[in-house]
Formats: structure tokens, C-alpha cells, sequence
């Protein structure tokens, strides 16, 4: 966790990098990526897993306080954004690549987005997204390192990312797949 959160700083050039923040989402993209894995290894989740999200709300001093009665105000976590999660757990297939619709073996899962979240600004709030990368087996053969020069023919993509979303034409989007441009409230999100 302490390890991702770190890399997310790192190469967050002009996105916020507010510890609590990142390090709260370290923590959501672990449990993510703890339920994906229980369902490839053993199918069926156990029902003594809770299955949360893809809409994560940061603890508030509520929850902290029913943990613990002589729990400290501690202001970061007033501070914390929503982050909605864009990951095939919660939305089936988006494990496909955009350019060629490759999935299953022809694609290599990344890991989260090598920069960590995306901030999102609602019209009553401010929310983050973040997402998985993907690899196109197909695509990188076919393009190469050309893909890295243009957007056009990519084949690494990362699912909160508009390219990805701008080359799937809207019926063919997997079904209860994020609209990355309004919020749980239904606020148009800039």
C-alpha cells in the first residue's frame, strides 16, 4: 500500500498530491484488487467478504468515533474525496481492448493507473476516478513503439482515461459501465 501511494506522488505532475488522500485510495485499490483475485482463484466470493463499492466515501469522524469513543478529531479526513472505481470487478467487460476488442489472453492486466487517480469536479462535489491499465498483445505487435508517439493505434490504455472511452462507440459499452461524466448525485462532472 505504502509502496503505491508513493509511486502515485512521485509521477503526479499536475494532480493533487495530498497524502490522506492517495494513501486512503492505496487502501480501497487493495481491497479491490483482493476481490478480484478471490473471484479468478476460487470463483464465488465467500459471503463473509464484504463486497463494497465501485463507489468508495471516506470514512467520516462518525465511523471513526464507533470504532474507538476516544478517537481524535483529526481534520485530514474531512479533506477526503470520493473515489469511484473503474475496474472489469464491477463492470464486466471493460477488460477489452478499444482499439481492436482483444480480451481474455490477448490482454495484459497493468495494475492501477501508474498516476493514481483522476480528479473530477461536480457541480456540489468534487470526486476522484481511478482505473486499471491494460496491455493489447495484438495492438503492441501490430503498432509497436510507434504507438507511443500517437494516440492513434495505443495499445496500453488505462480505463478512466477519455481515449479509452472516446474509441468505444456507446453501444457497445458493457452494461452498467461508468458515465465518466456525471457522479453518483447525477451532477454533470467537468
Amino acid at each position: 500500500v505504502e509502496a503505491r501511494w508513493k509511486t502515485w506522488q512521485k509521477n503526479r505532475n499536475t494532480q493533487s498530491k495530498y497524502f490522506a488522500q492517495l494513501e486512503w485510495e492505496a487502501h480501497v485499490c487493495e481491497y479491490v484488487s483482493f476481490l478480484a483475485s478471490e473471484l479468478r482463484s476460487s470463483g464465488p466470493i465467500s459471503s463473509k467478504i464484504p463486497i463494497l463499492g465501485p463507489r468508495f466515501i471516506p470514512p467520516t469522524y462518525l465511523h471513526a468515533q464507533r470504532r474507538s469513543p476516544s478517537t481524535d478529531v483529526v481534520p485530514d479526513t474531512t479533506y477526503l474525496k470520493p473515489l469511484n472505481v473503474v475496474h472489469p470487478f464491477f463492470y464486466p467487460g471493460l477488460d477489452r481492448c478499444p482499439t481492436c476488442s482483444s480480451s481474455g489472453d490477448g490482454l495484459m492486466s497493468d495494475g492501477w493507473n501508474p498516476k493514481g487517480h483522476r480528479e473530477l469536479h461536480g457541480v456540489s462535489q468534487e470526486e476522484t476516478a481511478i482505473g486499471v491499465q491494460f496491455r493489447c498483445k495484438k495492438c503492441k505487435e501490430k503498432y509497436g513503439k510507434k504507438a507511443v508517439e500517437k494516440a492513434e493505434g495505443s495499445f496500453c490504455f488505462v480505463t478512466t482515461n477519455t481515449e479509452f472511452w472516446e474509441k468505444i462507440e456507446h453501444w457497445n459499452r458493457p452494461s452498467e459501465s461508468p458515465d465518466l461524466l456525471t457522479n453518483h448525485y447525477g451532477d454533470r462532472l467537468l
